[in-house]
C-alpha cells in the first residue's frame, strides 16, 4: 500500500510539473503525461504487437489441419477443443502470444496509477480548450475517445478484429469515459491518438518487411 501511494504521489508531482511547463494548464499537463507514458511503453508495445502477429501467423498456417479437425469432430465440441489444444501444443503455439500476460501485468498498474492521479488532481473549474471543467464528464471527449479506440482496434498491426469488435470497443469506451472526469477522458484521447499513429507506423513497417 505504501508503494502504491508513493507511486501515485510521484505521478502527481510529474503531472503538476508538466502542467507548470504548459503555463499552468492542467489539461496540457495531462496530454504531456499521456505522451510520456506512451513513449515509455513503446518498446513493450512494439514487442507485444510483433509477438501477437507471429502468433496469428502460426495459427493461420494451421488452418488446413484445423478444418480437418472441425469436420472430424463436428458433433463433439469437447473433443474438438482437446484436439485443437493438442495441435497447438505439438506446434509450439500457446493459447495467447508469448509475453501477452506479462505485458498486461506491467501496463495495468501503470494505467491504474495514472487514472487515480488524474481523477484526484482534476480540480473543479480547471479549463482546457472547450472543456469548461476537467473534473466533470464531457460528452465530446467521451465521443472522441470512443472513436479513437475503435480506430486503434482496427489499425493494430496484428489485428484481425471485425468491424463489430471495433464498434463494441468504441461503445464500451464511450460508456466508461462518459461517466469519468473529462481529465481522465482527455488522457484517454491523447493516449489513443499516439496509439493510432503507432499502429499506422507499425503496419507500414510490417508491410515493408513482407514485401522485401
Amino acid at each position: 500500500m505504501f508503494f502504491w501511494s508513493s507511486f501515485v504521489d510521484l505521478l502527481r508531482v510529474v503531472l503538476f510539473a508538466l502542467a507548470h511547463v504548459c503555463g499552468g494548464s492542467l489539461g496540457g499537463g495531462i496530454v504531456m503525461l499521456s505522451l510520456i507514458v506512451r513513449l515509455a511503453l513503446l518498446p513493450l508495445t512494439v514487442r507485444l504487437a510483433m509477438r501477437a502477429r507471429d502468433h496469428q501467423e502460426a495459427i493461420r498456417r494451421l488452418a488446413p489441419e484445423m478444418e480437418r479437425l472441425q469436420k472430424r469432430h463436428a458433433k463433439d465440441p469437447a473433443r474438438l477443443a482437446q484436439a485443437t489444444g493438442e495441435l497447438y501444443a505439438a506446434n509450439g503455439i500457446g493459447l495467447v502470444p508469448k509475453g501477452a500476460l506479462l505485458g498486461t501485468a506491467i501496463q495495468m498498474p501503470i494505467g491504474a496509477g495514472v487514472y487515480q492521479t488524474i481523477a484526484t488532481s482534476a480540480h473543479r473549474a480547471a479549463r482546457f480548450l472547450w472543456i469548461s471543467d476537467l473534473s466533470k464528464p464531457d460528452i465530446l471527449v467521451a465521443s472522441i475517445a470512443a472513436g479513437l479506440t475503435g480506430a486503434a482496434v482496427t489499425m493494430a498491426p496484428s489485428s484481425t478484429s471485425s468491424r463489430g469488435a471495433a464498434i463494441l470497443a468504441a461503445g464500451v469506451t464511450f460508456l466508461v469515459a462518459w461517466r469519468l472526469s473529462a481529465g481522465v477522458g482527455l488522457y484517454w484521447v491523447a493516449s489513443n491518438v499516439v496509439g493510432v499513429v503507432q499502429s499506422l507506423l507499425m503496419r507500414r513497417a510490417v508491410s515493408r518487411v513482407e514485401q522485401a
